[in-house]
């Protein structure tokens, strides 16, 4: 399946999300290729209570993963602010279950590619990521306090392209996303089991998780020695009138994973 040559973005960040939508909408279910097939996972156990949601100061929202004891995971565009500047992160929240939350902690500071946030195109209600910038689409967020030493954190896959397309060949490209969706309101829900499709040469991976608007930046995991290890982190995705044209795109580890080293060093 070819993707398109912008990939447009379903704007994850949204300032207040709806009630718990007992259905559907025809949008949503072209999205998913007609079945949703996301189920609830339960936010105190691993892996899933390592992965939260992040809000930038202009309230917008976004899902993370801690991958360090203070650091987070996520999607760049997800701080792409007016005309391109940052709009950073000022919270993250873990052990979210509807209106109720385990623990919520401040930011310290926000990692983004200065060629992601010149490169993006906004839209009134979404962006288009280039071609030329999307492996790029990755933030790291450093936070006020350690949650990753009450709450945990999950291990980057640590390898090449070639290792990564090894591994997926061994899970027969079968992966796992998990985030905060926009129709659950504050309830996690996780597609296991889901299909990734190719791992293209610029670092992405087409795959058909059941994502909406607030996935952006969710993980997708793997199993490596029976153990789940982040892979990538959920990027984009095309219209409900394009799906069948695009799948979902991810960022993989390959591309970000030495800078992320850097990043929880202290070295960036």
């Amino acid at each position: 399946m070819k993707t398109r040559a912008l990939l447009l973005i379903l704007l994850a960040c949204l300032v207040a999300a709806p009630a718990m939508a007992a259905k559907l909408t025809r949008e949503q279910l072209a999205l998913f290729y007609g079945k949703d097939s996301r189920v609830k996972v339960p936010v105190d156990t691993m892996p899933w209570q390592t992965i939260g949601q992040l809000e930038t100061a202009g309230h917008l929202r976004c899902s993370g993963t801690l991958v360090a004891p203070d650091v987070v995971l996520t999607a760049g565009h997800c701080f792409v602010g007016k005309k391109g500047r940052l709009d950073p992160a000022v919270s993250f929240m873990l052990g979210i279950d509807g209106d109720t939350y385990d623990t919520l902690v401040g930011v310290k500071h926000v990692y983004v590619s200065q060629v992601l946030l010149k490169g993006i195109i906004r839209h009134p209600h979404s962006m288009t990521i280039p071609p030329a910038v999307a492996p790029y689409d990755f933030a790291f967020v450093r936070l006020s306090q350690p949650a990753g030493k009450e709450f945990g954190y999950l291990p980057l896959f640590q390898g090449n392209a070639a290792a990564l397309k090894s591994l997926l060949v061994r899970n027969n490209w079968r992966v796992t996303q998990a985030g905060y969706p926009v129709d659950t309101n504050g309830v996690m829900m996780a597609h296991k089991s889901c299909q990734a499709i190719e791992l293209q040469d610029d670092g992405r991976l087409g795959h058909r998780c059941n994502t909406l608007p607030g996935d952006s930046g969710s993980p997708i995991l793997a199993q490596q020695n029976g153990k789940y290890v982040v892979i990538g982190l959920q990027s984009s995705a095309p219209s409900a009138r394009d799906r069948q044209r695009a799948n979902n795109m991810a960022l993989t580890a390959p591309v970000f994973g030495g800078l992320l080293q850097r990043f929880i060093a202290g070295k960036l």
